[in-house]
């Protein structure tokens, strides 16, 4: 579509207070269904995109009515107008990378949003209104200070893709498999000890990334996330690894680099590297192996050594070449 420019160098909207911006070579881009050029019919406007223009506030965005995409990325907005809620056909609101701490309650009467965008705010808390989008498909809250998640945000029935890396959150309530339409989950660099088995209620989760968390093991109920593809189990404390995720019939790739307690595993050593061998030797639909090279290469280096060893230690050494030959481990000593 055309863009057209309703306002540059020293002109500006006069429907935004005198104060939108705190520099004057700004400009906005907006769109009508037609790419015609818009000189004073407002209610054209359908898309407006004003990436890094140094906005301050966005109080007058209202008269905009029929505003479908609203962008206003890399900005420096704190805090968002009650009048918002006069944007009845805003179907997707970016903000990311702004100054906003927490949203208005109003918010919550944007029932035709489907996708709102606040990575990398300053958001401590959300306001159970956001409940209410329940037209929502991807929600966006990474990087932010979040440490709880209101109930209300489990009433998001139609979400797909929920992002909320690096945030400290504790603890992922299990209310969580209410989000059965959920494709994508991204968790990582939080402080997640413990998935309760209701996450593998999930069934058409194809994304889920726990990364950087503090997590001790996996719940069996993993092997209920037949859809399952991408698996990111990297830096966190494992103790043992449960076998019903070799029952991941569609995963195309897992990466287990720095995932283990090495220095307290509490799995039967002959199980976990079984496991892992099975893992390693599995292929994708494109014949390749779902193990990334750093994975490979940490198992190989460090997990295998100390698995081997615990071996040695818990079975006789007349057993040892018989489960050498089985686990295909004849790269190792013993």
């Amino acid at each position: 579509m055309k863009a057209t420019n309703i306002f540059k160098d020293k002109n500006f909207i006069k429907c935004l207070r005198y104060n939108t911006f705190d520099s004057k070579y700004n400009y906005i881009e907006i769109f009508n269904k037609k790419g015609e050029i818009i000189e004073e019919n407002i209610d054209k406007i359908i898309y407006i995109n004003c990436l890094d223009c140094r906005i301050i506030n966005i109080e007058g965005i209202s008269i905009f009515k029929n505003l479908k995409i609203l962008k206003l990325t890399f900005n420096r907005i704190e805090k968002l107008p009650s009048e918002i809620d006069n944007l009845k056909n805003l179907e997707k609101l970016f903000l990311s990378y702004n100054k906003i701490k927490e949203l208005p309650s109003e918010i919550g009467k944007l029932r035709n949003l489907k996708l709102l965008d606040l990575k990398h705010s300053r958001i401590k808390r959300l306001s159970k209104e956001i409940g209410n989008l329940k037209n929502l498909e991807i929600l966006d809250l990474a990087e932010n200070k979040l440490q709880h998640l209101p109930e209300e945000i489990w009433n998001l029935v139609n979400l797909k893709e929920l992002y909320l890396y690096r945030n400290q959150i504790k603890i992922l309530p299990n209310e969580i498999e209410k989000l059965k339409n959920l494709k994508v989950l991204k968790l990582y660099n939080n402080q997640i000890k413990k998935i309760s088995k209701e996450i593998w209620n999930l069934i058409n989760l194809e994304i889920l990334d726990l990364e950087g968390n503090e997590l001790q093991y996996l719940p069996k109920e993993i092997g209920n996330l037949k859809k399952l593809e991408i698996l990111n189990l990297e830096n966190n404390k494992l103790q043992w690894l449960p076998i019903e995720i070799l029952e991941l019939d569609k995963l195309k790739k897992i990466r287990l680099y720095n995932a283990f307690d090495l220095n307290n595993l509490n799995q039967e050593p002959k199980i976990l590297l079984d496991i892992l061998k099975k893992l390693e030797e599995k292929k994708t639909n494109e014949e390749k192996k779902i193990l990334d090279i750093k994975s490979l290469k940490y198992l190989e280096e460090e997990v295998y050594p100390i698995l081997a060893e615990k071996t040695k230690e818990k079975y006789k050494i007349d057993n040892l070449k018989k489960i050498k030959s089985d686990l295909n481990l004849n790269n190792l000593s013993f």
